[in-house]
């Protein structure tokens, strides 16, 4: 008699598989984590209705995500320290948020950049990320990472649709500051960043409510330059309490040519700094 009807390798796994969707047509290895000893890691994720995504913690945990959800934790917590590759598979182009908590993580640019369809990321421990900013998914919009980060790249190469950013570590961005996201709300650039240059005044039509520019050697911006963007910042925009603006690190002194421009900014309740 028979037993092939009952065989296991007779019936297609995935079928009935929860992950709904077979992990290996396609998974992703967006980050590593690196946790110590009883460590838990949050993922904060959100995916519309009709998709689904597995999470491989590296640890042999798994966890499945079927969407609809919107700003949603799912954690693991590992029993020992190590360095854990995260893997995504099924629909993980599609998601749109990945917020990152209490463990630390490695990644790159290019590697996030495969969540083609992330608008929200943010990674709030002492993290390092690496790679040429171009790489980044071409719609974020919010993008905020802490730690020893290593990023790259002209600030022309921002995602265009960018309203905040805040970046600290050991970046090398570089290029005009004219040429960032004209969205931008929150710009905080801070570490070893080099973006400088304002070559020409320029007409902002965004008000940035904190703009923090402290690049250091050899970055920074002239005298004559911080005194244009301070007369630009005057003439284009209007400030208000709580609103701050810091240029500061390896950027030149400011001018008496400016004074009448920050008696103004300051007037109107935003905090000005500046060496």
């Amino acid at each position: 008699m028979s037993n092939f009807t009952t065989n296991p390798y007779i019936t297609n796994p995935w079928v009935t598989n929860p992950w709904v969707t077979n992990p290996w047509t396609a998974d992703c290895n967006p980050i590593d984590a690196k946790p110590t000893a009883r460590q838990t890691l949050t993922l904060n994720l959100s995916l519309p209705a009709g998709k689904s995504v597995g999470i491989d913690w590296g640890d042999g945990n798994t966890t499945e995500i079927v969407g609809p959800v919107s700003s949603v934790d799912y954690t693991n917590t590992y029993a020992d320290a190590g360095t854990y590759p995260i893997r995504m598979s099924g629909d993980f182009q599609y998601l749109t948020r990945l917020e990152i908590k209490d463990v630390n993580v490695d990644s790159t640019t290019e590697r996030l950049g495969a969540l083609s369809g992330l608008t929200n990321f943010y990674c709030g421990a002492n993290n390092t990320l690496s790679g040429d900013i171009v790489s980044l998914p071409a719609g974020l919009t919010y993008f905020v990472c802490w730690g020893k980060n290593i990023l790259s790249g002209d600030a022309a190469n921002l995602p265009t649709g960018l309203t905040y950013f805040s970046c600290t570590g050991y970046n090398t961005l570089f290029g005009d500051i004219t040429n960032l996201p004209v969205g931008l709300t929150y710009f905080a650039c801070v570490g070893s960043n080099t973006i400088s240059n304002y070559t020409t005044p320029h007409t902002w039509t965004t008000k940035p409510s904190t703009f923090k520019l402290v690049p250091v050697a050899p970055g920074g911006l002239s005298t004559a330059e911080i005194d244009q963007l301070l007369i630009d910042f005057d003439d284009d925009l209007a400030w208000s309490s709580g609103n701050v603006i810091t240029l500061s690190g390896s950027n030149a002194g400011r001018s008496s040519a400016s004074d009448a421009a920050v008696s103004n900014i300051v007037a109107e309740g935003c905090s000005v700094t500046t060496n």
